[in-house]
């Protein structure tokens, strides 16, 4: 048995950031996770979880030994002793929050963007897009599957998010009880004929999304206290998502009923899935906004310094409301490049389409863009659909959800394409012209 370990070739950062309590430490002080079944039992996370511990032997792979000699292979975190996924030791981590009121469709819009991410980076970019740890991002999963694996007639919904549950983690300090968000958490790097793969070990990243209950977020709601920091996040991360839902303001409802007849435009409530906050999106912006700047220490007149993607959720409903249909345009461009094809972001898409679209805002909606606009130095909009198509109500259930055959996701994942390019140092570039040789789309 070795003393220590002998892979120590591993490139390791030199302070890993817990994705859970948000605590960072250098990589020595990583708690190990017992994998003997006799050693059961945390004294944070209670009798049914295995032992934690700091090792002191290793065997000649470099893995830890627990107390009876079994070979470990998890870590956790040394503060909140929560598993971490072996690649937050080993690729620096863009944590994401993705905020939005109640109903606004933020779990919808993240299971469709993930999905399309997993195709579209690998495919265009050449970039890995893989869960760092599967049974973190199992509900996530199951959203995918929901979505975009099941029978083609079959009408799907996700339920909204709670404020309890598996998405949640409760951890003892002492004799108080603290409950943390559970991250989803995906590795983005290089692949093999990436242009930068010789570069991948540094230029790796762990992306780290949030998706609280829109509830979290409610300025009457007691949801970042010291014993549910469940929205601290926000003081972490490095691109922030606000899902802004146009069929919930008054003011976007009366001009999306002219060139639409989607039922999640009716008044009525005869249907929970048409159900809104009585809470006005910008108070939930202004109380998003003010945790932020609490946790980060900013003040008043500070701006966030990091992006913030305004996305505007259900484009298929108010899509007629644009003056144009750029948002139809692929806005990735391949191309060959130096003998290879390669393919990027066109930002200058993605802006001119945001332009119309705050105009289209500040039009109906001018005080969240005046707020929005206020709070950060960079702002863009990014109009989505995570379905692309109107619900219809299950004659089985009597709830409404989403025919699998139709839906047709609209733009959903040019947010985190736009977030990548500006945080991955190159890993998916991204350009505000073409360039190389263009390539004829009918032959890709």
């Amino acid at each position: 048995m070795s003393k220590s370990p002998v892979n120590a070739k591993r490139r390791l950062l030199k302070t890993v950031v817990c994705p859970h309590c948000w605590t960072s430490f250098p990589p020595e002080d990583v708690l190990w996770i017992a994998e003997s079944p006799g050693l059961v039992g945390d004294m944070k996370l209670g009798e049914t979880e295995h032992e934690r511990f700091l090792p002191t032997e290793f065997d000649l792979r470099g893995f830890a030994l627990d107390a009876n000699g079994y070979s470990c292979r998890e870590f956790a975190c040394p503060h909140c002793h929560l598993h971490i996924p072996a690649a937050s030791l080993e690729a620096s981590t863009i944590f994401m929050s993705i905020v939005g009121a109640p109903s606004s469709g933020k779990s919808y819009y993240l299971a469709s963007s993930t999905w399309r991410l997993r195709k579209i980076l690998p495919k265009k970019f050449k970039v890995d897009f893989t869960d760092a740890e599967p049974e973190m991002n199992r509900r996530l999963q199951e959203y995918e599957s929901l979505q975009f694996l099941s029978e083609e007639d079959r009408i799907v919904r996700i339920d909204k998010t709670e404020e309890q549950g598996d998405l949640y983690n409760s951890v003892q300090y002492d004799d108080q009880t603290v409950v943390y968000p559970q991250p989803f958490i995906f590795l983005a790097s290089p692949a093999r004929d990436h242009p930068n793969r010789s570069k991948a070990s540094s230029l790796s990243k762990t992306v780290c999304l949030y998706d609280n209950a829109g509830e979290s977020y409610l300025p009457t709601r007691d949801s970042d206290s010291s014993s549910s920091p469940v929205t601290r996040h926000l003081g972490r991360c490095g691109c922030l998502f606000f899902l802004f839902d146009p069929t919930q303001d008054a003011r976007f409802r009366a001009a999306c009923r002219v060139v639409s007849n989607d039922p999640q435009l009716d008044e009525g409530d005869r249907n929970d899935e048409f159900r809104r906050s009585p809470i006005r999106q910008e108070a939930v912006f202004s109380e998003m906004t003010r945790r932020i700047r609490a946790t980060r220490g900013m003040y008043m007149n500070d701006r966030f310094k990091e992006p913030l993607v305004v996305v505007v959720t259900k484009l298929d409903v108010w899509q007629n409301l644009l003056p144009s249909n750029e948002f139809r345009k692929d806005p990735v461009s391949t191309a060959y490049y130096e003998g290879t094809v390669y393919s990027y972001l066109r930002v200058d898409r993605v802006k001119a389409v945001s332009e119309r679209l705050r105009s289209l805002l500040m039009k109906r909606t001018p005080d969240f863009v005046s707020s929005a606009e206020s709070f950060a130095e960079e702002v863009i909009y990014i109009p989505v659909s995570a379905t692309g198509v109107s619900p219809e109500i299950d004659p089985t259930t009597g709830r409404s959800g989403f025919r699998v055959k139709n839906i047709n996701p609209i733009w959903v994942d040019v947010p985190m394409l736009y977030a990548l390019s500006r945080l991955t140092n190159g890993v998916v570039p991204a350009h505000s012209a073409d360039v190389g040789t263009a390539i004829d789309r009918r032959r890709e």
